[in-house]
């Protein structure tokens, strides 16, 4: 039986990515319609899924990483007994952080809605305390087939995730909306309490709807789980070894032995995810405590600003929860490019430990040049993109209080979309090479200026939510100023920063220009989201031909492409690329 052919980390992006993609479309048509359905319920339910993302990384603790190395270190060595090993130690850690991680959040829940005034987000919070043990044994499985370069299985539980989300979701979501309007107009109590108008039974029901949609969230996340189960059950690690192989492999090592190598792995990731985390954490939780501060003291001046027919009759707390889907509804967009380019970093940190390990400095340089160029090819144009045409981006969609209030944080937003794609890949490369200390010192860097902008900027009454959105760009554009330069020391390659960095963004100018243009003269002419749609397609068009005539990409990208070999032969021919 033959060796198992290895991706390259491009063409472990490329599976990624395309699950990513589908993920993100059935994700944006989970959140879209729930948006549009209850601004106020997205903004319970967002509000709880902030929450959720530390404390489910927190859980994980570096782990899915450190598996991911060991397993790509030992095969790169040649020790392929110890890959079961490694699985077995993992799934138990897991068991563990996963059990422990789920009671931290349905804790927290308590504490996190007497902290911030936002009552409405318990039930959904408690909802998907179960999501973070299913999340960690699902990592195991991830860890495992990620750091054997087969990265299918990773993006096939993604989309079956999405999907479960999608349908489940949004289904526990309008239930829980006509259930309340039905015992409103039954004459029953909404869901225990007496009320007078539907729109207070509406307001009752939009804790219910987010709860709703949230175990829509937990129930994907367990047919994700069981899918990983069952393949591995049925096809193992997935490695495909001679007899000879395995015959030459030395024997596994013990479970403690792997389990301090784990630890020693995963204990200086699990730092860097913690500063991460628990940075998002007092972010999410200085957020909501912002803003409930500055509606308690100037309720009236807001509700001027965002004096929009949506926003009447609200409550404080429903107020409270509006905004902060304005600025969710901001990000989703925003984090439809980094969830993308993320997966360059996950694919390439096997490559990168690979390199590393057997010291071959052309391969590395090459793995980290191709990972930052190939980010900056989908960040810059997408960031410079939804900053141009934020306003005509938000009305294709939403109506237009949603729509207007939103833009105003995109247009900020759009910049960092940038550097937040830059962060990630960078410090799975520094992880990769044994530095998972840096991320965590950048970090907290990052993490205290975003805090500290947070508290100036949301507290005053005139920026108020606006405020997150400058501090977010700050943040970020800090963050990875100091991470390219720490990544330059330690890794020890003298990059080419006209092919890595400047060609990228001439192109991206010009794309962002042509968007901007486009839409101004269209829009004369014909409706507005019809020029909206096309001004986009003329905008990715010139951003092809300036790449191309830049020759800002190699061929060393292309050659890692399906059938990259014969569209180098094409792009040569006409001296497209570098």
């Amino acid at each position: 039986m033959g060796k198992q052919k290895k991706q390259s980390f491009v063409q472990g992006a490329l599976i990624l990515s395309l699950a990513v993609i589908i993920s993100k479309i059935v994700g944006a048509l989970f959140k879209i319609p729930l948006q549009m359905m209850s601004p106020v319920a997205f903004g319970y339910f967002n509000a709880a899924y902030e929450i959720y993302v530390p404390i489910s990384t927190i859980a994980m603790a570096g782990l899915p990483i450190a598996v991911s190395r060991m397993v790509s270190e030992s095969i790169t060595l040649g020790r392929y007994r110890d890959v079961r090993m490694i699985y077995r130690v993992a799934v138990k850690v897991f068991l563990i952080t996963g059990t422990v991680g789920s009671l931290l959040m349905f804790i927290l829940s308590f504490v996190y809605v007497q902290v911030t005034g936002l009552t409405g987000a318990l039930g959904s919070m408690l909802v998907m305390s179960p999501t973070i043990f299913f999340c960690c044994l699902m990592s195991a499985h991830r860890g495992l087939y990620e750091g054997t370069r087969n990265m299918a299985p990773t993006a096939t539980s993604q989309v079956i995730e999405a999907l479960g989300k999608l349908l489940l979701g949004l289904g526990g979501a309008y239930g829980m909306l006509m259930l309340g309007r039905w015992q409103f107009h039954q004459g029953m109590a909404v869901f225990g309490q007496a009320v007078e108008t539907i729109e207070q039974a509406d307001s009752q029901t939009f804790p219910f709807v987010a709860a709703g949609a949230m175990l829509g969230v937990t129930l994907g996340s367990l047919l994700a789980l069981i899918y990983m189960v069952v393949r591995h059950h049925k096809h193992g690690t997935g490695m495909q070894l001679t007899r000879e192989e395995i015959a030459a492999s030395p024997r596994p090592r013990g479970t403690r032995v792997i389990f301090r190598a784990l630890l020693a792995i995963a204990i200086p990731v699990a730092l860097g995810s913690l500063a991460t985390q628990v940075t998002n954490l007092i972010d999410s939780v200085s957020l909501q405590w912002c803003l409930k501060t500055v509606i308690g003291s100037n309720e009236g001046q807001l509700r001027e600003i965002y004096n929009y027919a949506s926003t009447a009759g609200l409550s404080a707390d429903d107020f409270q929860a509006w905004l902060g889907a304005i600025r969710g509804t901001a990000l989703t967009y925003v984090n439809l490019v980094p969830n993308f380019t993320l997966t360059f970093g996950i694919s390439a940190l096997p490559v990168v430990t690979a390199a590393w390990v057997s010291k071959n400095k052309r391969q590395l340089k090459g793995t980290v040049e191709s990972v930052l160029r190939i980010t900056l090819l989908i960040a810059l144009p997408a960031g410079v993109g939804l900053t141009v045409m934020a306003g005509p981006i938000m009305h294709l969609i939403y109506a237009s209080d949603m729509a207007d209030a939103s833009a105003r944080l995109l247009t900020i937003l759009g910049l960092s979309t940038v550097f937040i794609c830059l962060i990630a890949p960078i410090n799975s490369i520094l992880q990769a090479v044994g530095r998972a200390d840096i991320p965590v010192k950048v970090v907290l860097v990052g993490g205290a200026i975003k805090l500290a902008l947070n508290l100036i900027l949301i507290l005053q009454p005139s920026i108020n939510i606006m405020g997150s959105a400058y501090s977010t760009l700050v943040c970020y554009v800090v963050m990875v100023f100091i991470s390219l330069i720490a990544l330059r020391r330690v890794v020890g390659v003298r990059m080419r920063w006209r092919t890595v960095f400047l060609k990228p963004l001439i192109s991206a100018l010009c794309c962002g220009a042509a968007a901007w243009a486009a839409n101004g003269l269209l829009s004369r002419a014909i409706p507005g989201k019809l020029a909206t749609v096309a001004a986009v397609c003329i905008a990715g068009l010139v951003y092809i031909v300036v790449l191309l005539l830049a020759q800002a990409l190699t061929k060393e990208d292309v050659l890692m492409l399906p059938k990259g070999q014969k569209i180098a032969q094409i792009l040569e021919k006409h001296n497209w690329i570098g």
